[in-house]
């Protein structure tokens, strides 16, 4: 490997007149703003990097070891991005400490913004895009709507992990790169495969779980690839910085989250859950034509990490889903030429299975739609040409077919003229356009738009009859919008008179295409292509009619034709999730333990904050609510009537983000097993995945609700306010205490920093957590919304999610915090036991049994006097298991279980998956004896 080091202070004008023939990059071109930049030279070579590791027992992520040839140049920087050349860029939104350490507490999309910021600066082009910036309450980036990438484009971006490994493998090269902070790196994180790949750039498209790429830290091996927890573009840690690289990468090479080669991805810019907002559903899918391969592709937005690829030979062109979301017709012609075209109908899966051809002599442009008397029909045209010239025009026909049970029926021709754009419902008005504005008006023909030129007619898929098109900038559309515009500049809507009654522009650059009515419940979505100033169709975009906006949904090479099925709308729903005022939240009358914690009816204050995206649901999200409204539910009933608010009922996710996502499922596990369960496990990631609800005995139904950074008050919000309300059945609480980890408290939990913010817990608050009756669809509802697929397993183990990969506890173990924490962490120490005391007095009014677990973690922690992974010292864990001690010698229902015993476990060879989770093997042992307990305490 080639390097070379620059102090970097060059004119932006020489370095554009270097690449501006798309030729070489020399190292005398990077640009600078006045802000001196360190960065190293990579040369291209023909020598091979390594990425991931053939060690036994490595994660399935990070194996097999894989060889990445990167024939091109680039530079990254020396040292990573510093907090005040951070703050510089940022306008000081995060605090992140002195000007001279390496920033951290960033997310993914922070350095993306920041990395455009620098480029900008320095005249380059701006690597990434989106459409909209969102901000937590403290600054932090955590959601850019439409996000893609572009790595043909010069300017600063994250390094590629491939880049990162080539230049961190020269121990000399990068002094910084295994120092305490880890880095982003560009890639979405998939699967190596056994071979060498050329200019590799990471996974085409993102994971179930949105997953980003970490590297070094001072803890971590070369080919390490993340932390303890899934990384996810909105995380933040202290521990997690980044630094920039720059240079485009020709031919940059992607690997599908199967591991196979994709040279030209397409990728999903906007997830499920940010659909949703325009949809109000999960139950999504989009067809489309990927001109690259000539096939059709589509995505199931309940399966949204995969885009399916349709391979046949047969031409496919203005595809269509059937109303029940299962099939798509297709036709070979398109619109505006004038050729024989054939009409097919297959499956909705990845074979494309069941195609039946239309045995006509041509069939263009097909249309789904189901009559009053309930038949599924498609209807579809003889030609599908030019139709300015009127005779030309009558020579085509309009017909319609029966599809049933797989096959066709027998046409049936409606009337002359070829209107492809659409029939109405009570089949009074049909419209059609290529290149003028054709209308059947209750049998008779008009033409709209003052006869100027017009294509890609589309009729609405409801009863409005609005129809929609594009035009060519003639006359009538400079006087609606009031100024000129290139052609197809404007997406324009007509009632049904053939009146304008509203205009969308595109976005900056592009201009649209192949624009179509979505089909299903919010009749105000449109779907098209944008198309560049170079014509390629890159952009497949929603335009959502009530707000004019327009939403990136895939981004690729050239995409044609996009079709958007929306499950069709269920019953009416009201109310309001608008968050009420903290003082007028119902919030405990009883006081915390006398052990030094807070009282509840404090916390609502300090756990309000303001979301940049939407004040009514910053509020806070409640807390205990009062122990006396506990017990009413204890024979309450689904409340039949009540109409919940679609858009925030069971709406437990944001951005999805790795807590998020986890807490979305134990909600629906809240709301699946309230009236089932009489054992409920509580706690952090060290309880699920150590308890394992299934292998219980059968006189038990156990239902694991711990969560990842899950701590005492986190199992205290969701005790207090849904468990011990709703749980009637409820008998047993079993509870993580991790001693190491008793230094976090309500300021560290994700009900004080994250809830307040999310439309669920929100709404719940403002019901008073639905103690006067759980409403019915509450479960569906949380069901439907758009989750992490790879969690799911918290749902099908009733909460518990498997460790598969069991080893041996390492023979050198070094805690990441401060050993000596309770030195100073006294106060946080009382308001942890508080909480675990407020919850054994709440369970012990309804004779329930708490038992505090201890989890074992590696017993080589105490050669280093730390207790366990986040500090602690060993000779001071004993005054603490004292203080656990004494509260089962006050309170008769609690039952202390350690089984950390100083170190001193029996959980040994073959049980550990880290130094403080269980592997599979781990956890069945502590189910099993948790399970033996729970009969003694019977």
């Amino acid at each position: 490997m080639t390097v070379r080091l620059f102090w970097v202070l060059i004119f932006a004008g020489f370095f554009w007149g270097c690449f501006s023939d798309g030729g070489s990059y020399p190292a005398e071109g990077i640009p600078s703003s006045d802000v001196h930049r360190q960065m190293l030279l990579v040369e291209g070579s023909k020598d091979t990097v390594t990425l991931g590791t053939n060690k036994s027992g490595a994660k399935i992520d990070e194996s097999p070891e894989m060889k990445v040839l990167l024939d091109y140049d680039f530079w990254m920087d020396v040292h990573k991005v510093t907090c005040g050349e951070f703050k510089s860029v940022a306008e000081k939104r995060i605090d992140c400490g002195s000007d001279s350490v390496p920033v951290v507490n960033v997310t993914f999309f922070d350095a993306v913004l920041f990395a455009n910021e620098k480029s900008k600066m320095d005249d380059l082009d701006t690597v990434y895009e989106y459409s909209s910036v969102e901000f937590d309450r403290d600054g932090h980036c955590v959601n850019l709507a439409g996000f893609s990438f572009h790595l043909d484009r010069m300017g600063y971006r994250l390094p590629t992990e491939a880049e990162w490994v080539k230049v961190a493998s020269e121990d000399d090269k990068c002094s910084d790169c295994f120092e305490e902070e880890k880095e982003f790196v560009n890639d979405y994180k998939g699967l190596f495969k056994n071979e060498i790949v050329t200019n590799f750039a990471g996974a085409s498209s993102a994971n179930g779980a949105d997953e980003r790429i970490i590297k070094g830290g001072s803890s971590s091996n070369l080919y390490s690839r993340g932390g303890t927890y899934p990384v996810s573009p909105s995380t933040y840690d202290d521990h997690v910085g980044f630094r920039l690289a720059l240079g485009a990468i020709p031919n940059a090479t992607f690997l599908d989250q199967d591991g196979k080669e994709v040279s030209s991805p397409i990728r999903i810019v906007l997830s499920a859950l940010k659909l949703w907002d325009y949809t109000k559903t999960s139950k999504v899918k989009l067809v489309f034509k990927n001109e690259v391969t000539g096939n059709l592709n589509y995505i199931d937005y309940t399966n949204e990490k995969d885009i399916v690829e349709i391979v046949d030979t047969i031409p496919a062109y203005h595809p269509d889903i059937s109303p029940d979301g299962k099939k798509v017709a297709f036709c070979t012609g398109i619109e505006g030429i004038d050729q024989a075209s054939r009409l097919y109908v297959r499956n909705l899966d990845p074979k494309g299975s069941g195609l039946v051809k239309l045995d006509v002599k041509s069939a263009a442009i097909p249309r789904w739609s189901v009559l009053a008397n309930g038949d599924t029909v498609i209807t579809y045209v003889t030609k599908a040409g030019d139709n300015s010239n009127e005779s030309t025009f009558k020579s085509a026909s309009t017909w319609q077919v029966p599809f049933m049970n797989g096959k066709f029926g027998t046409p049936v021709k409606l009337f002359d003229g070829s209107f492809h754009g659409g029939i109405s419902e009570d089949e009074s008005l049909a419209v059609t356009g290529s290149k003028i504005l054709r209308a059947r008006v209750h049998k008779k023909e008009k033409i709209w738009y003052n006869k100027e030129q017009a294509c890609n007619v589309s009729l609405a898929k409801d009863y409005s009859k609005r129809t929609a098109f594009l035009d060519f900038g003639g006359s009538t559309g400079k006087n609606f919008v009031g100024e000129k515009y290139r052609v197809h500049e404007y997406l324009f809507i007509a009632d049904s008179s053939g009146n304008l009654v509203q205009s969308v522009r595109a976005p900056s650059g592009f201009v649209f295409d192949h624009s179509e009515w979505a089909t299903g419940r919010v009749n105000q979505n449109l779907v098209a292509t944008l198309t560049n100033a170079d014509g390629a169709h890159t952009k497949i975009v929603l335009v959502h009619l009530a707000d004019s906006s327009v939403t990136n949904l895939v981004e690729g090479e050239e995409l044609w034709h996009p079709s958007l099925w929306i499950q069709g709308k269920t019953k009416a729903i009201s109310s309001s999730s608008k968050a009420v005022s903290s003082s007028s939240v119902s919030s405990s009358s009883r006081k915390m333990s006398s052990s030094g914690a807070e009282s509840s009816s404090s916390k609502n204050s300090s756990s309000s904050g303001e979301s940049s995206s939407s004040s009514d649901d910053s509020s806070s999200s409640g807390e205990s609510s009062s122990s006396s409204d506990f017990f009413s539910s204890s024979s309450e009933e689904l409340v039949e009537f009540f109409e919940l608010d679609e858009d925030s009922a069971g709406f437990y996710a944001k951005n999805n983000e790795f807590q998020e996502a986890h807490w979305s499922y134990k909600m629906e596990l809240v709301w699946t097993y309230w009236d089932t369960a009489d054992v409920v496990v509580f706690g952090s990631s060290r309880s699920h995945h150590g308890v394992i609800p299934k292998l219980f005995s059968d006189q038990f139904y156990v239902v694991n609700l711990a969560s990842a950074h899950g701590n005492l008050h986190s199992t205290h919000y969701i005790a207090v306010n849904y468990v011990l309300p709703h749980f009637k059945k409820l008998k047993y609480i079993i509870v993580g205490i991790s001693l190491d980890r008793l230094w976090l408290g309500k300021v560290n939990s994700f009900f004080y920093l994250y809830s307040p913010e999310i439309k669920g817990y929100v709404y719940d608050a403002n019901h008073d957590f639905w103690k006067s009756g759980v409403p019915e669809g509450l479960k569906d509802m949380t069901h439907d919304v758009p989750k992490v697929s790879s969690y799911a397993a918290n749902l099908t183990e009733r909460g518990y999610m498997p460790l598969n990969s069991c080893s041996d506890w390492r023979s050198s173990a070094h805690a990441e915090k401060d050993i000596g924490w309770l030195d100073t962490g006294l106060v946080r120490l009382e308001e942890t036991l508080g909480y675990l005391t407020d919850i054994i007095e709440l369970a012990a009014e309804r004779n329930i049994k708490v038992i505090g677990v201890e989890f074992p973690q590696n017993p080589n922690y105490k050669e280093s006097n730390a207790y366990g992974k986040y500090g602690l010292r060993n000779s001071d864990a004993p005054q603490i298991l004292e203080r656990l001690d004494a509260l089962t010698q006050k309170y008769s229902n609690f039952t202390f279980f350690d089984q950390h015993k100083m170190g001193e476990h029996d959980y040994l060879e073959g049980m550990s998956y880290d130094d403080d989770h269980l592997c599979r093997a781990g956890a069945m042992q502590m189910t099993h004896r948790l399970d033996s307990l729970l009969k003694t305490l019977e």
